[in-house]
């Protein structure tokens, strides 16, 4: 498995739906081992010296894992040079590993830069690969500049199989280039060891949360993408009408969070929105499960994971209907979808789904049951497997 988003010591958190993807497939049978290239630091750069920190090698939870560093500059200033970086990281490593313990599959994640370097590698080892393609690789890379777009096609028609994490992401990537093989879906998961069903009641006695309050859960980073100005101003909209404001739950990080919170005091519903950070993610279903309904206001999304996890936690959803999420959440089934940017559509939803128990009810059941049989990780980890299977048969 190559990919530059894996847990570390320094950020345990950092693609952690890539480790759990790792999880289910060793739950399989296999041998999986894992390349996370990490940047090289400066050792007089005082901001950086985090990355000095990750160890070259290091296991996690049992999953071998070599951290090649590569150059990384801040704010994607190496541009198309990134994907050369990445190739540099990871062509020596991956050829000593492959003397020692012949691999059969290369599986990356993001066509560019991960995809793009591991298809040369490959090529020189003979051993095929499939990528993965999330959503910005395919909607934000090819928008910055024609030689990063460029890198993207390559990429495409370069890998062996590319899997998309929804039909949106896999139209966006065939758009592209020519795949050699027909692009897959495979959506993402959640971790039905985490995201069970819990009872509400004794989540928020466990987080310190009132009982009988109307609670809605964010889980998510606090960046314009994820759309959250738009959940606070739908807050100030529901203040206005008779049954008042619900109590917003956001975890996450983010650099809005000083806007955002300014915000909710200008619309008079600081009371009712509780920040609460980064939340381990073990603990990320206690929170949703503490909620009545989760909510995902994002401006675009491939598949989000954040919704397969709250679908396993029996929770329905309200969501923007944006690139993949139309595909997991249905209207008015397993939650209701609302156009983007639309605080008054957003309000109208959250209290449409809070005001009528037996339509929460439903949809939560629903919910539950589609996430166990479709959204979860050993059910993508299956599906991949069958398709090493076809790359090493061909």
């Amino acid at each position: 498995m190559l990919s530059h988003m894996y847990p570390s010591p320094v950020n345990p958190t950092a693609g952690i739906f890539v480790h759990e993807q790792v999880q289910a497939l060793r739950r399989l049978g296999h041998d999986v081992r894992v390349v996370s290239p990490k940047g090289w630091a400066p050792p007089l750069v005082r901001r950086w010296s985090s990355y000095r920190a990750v160890p070259g090698v290091d296991h996690v939870e049992g999953v071998p894992v070599l951290y090649p560093r590569k150059l990384t500059l801040p704010g994607a200033r190496l541009g198309p040079r990134n994907a050369d970086a990445m190739l540099w990281s990871i062509r020596r490593p991956l050829g000593r590993i492959r003397r020692r313990w012949p691999f059969e599959v290369i599986h990356a994640h993001m066509l560019v830069p991960d995809g793009w370097a591991a298809a040369a590698v490959g090529a020189e080892l003979g051993v095929p690969v499939l990528a993965t393609t999330h959503r910005a690789d395919v909607l934000d890379l090819p928008a910055r500049s024609d030689a990063q777009r460029a890198q993207v096609v390559q990429a495409v028609e370069a890998v062996d199989q590319i899997t998309a994490v929804s039909a949106a992401i896999r139209e966006a990537a065939e758009a592209l280039g020519r795949p050699r093989r027909q692009a897959q879906v495979v959506p993402n998961g959640a971790d039905t060891s985490v995201f069970v069903a819990r009872d509400a009641h004794e989540a928020r006695r466990r987080l310190d949360l009132p009982q009988h309050e109307r609670i809605v859960t964010y889980v998510g980073k606090l960046v314009p993408r994820k759309g959250v100005d738009t959940l606070i101003e739908a807050m100030g909209l529901l203040a206005a009408r008779p049954r008042g404001a619900p109590l917003l739950v956001a975890a996450g990080i983010g650099e809005m969070r000083p806007d955002l919170e300014r915000r909710a005091h200008e619309l008079g519903v600081a009371d009712r929105v509780r920040f609460v950070g980064k939340v381990p993610h073990d603990e990320v279903a206690w929170w949703m499960a503490a909620g009545d309904l989760f909510v995902l206001p994002s401006l675009s999304e491939g598949l989000p994971t954040v919704i397969c996890e709250a679908m396993n936690c029996g929770r329905p959803v309200v969501a923007t209907a944006v690139d993949g999420t139309p595909e997991i959440v249905r209207h008015g089934e397993t939650g209701l979808l609302v156009p983007p940017t639309d605080p008054d559509a957003l309000a109208d939803a959250l209290a449409r789904i809070l005001d009528d128990p037996a339509m929460a009810r439903a949809m939560s059941a629903r919910a539950l049951e589609l996430g166990l049989s479709v959204y979860t990780w050993d059910a993508n980890a299956a599906r991949h497997a069958e398709l090493y299977e076809e790359l090493v048969a061909a």
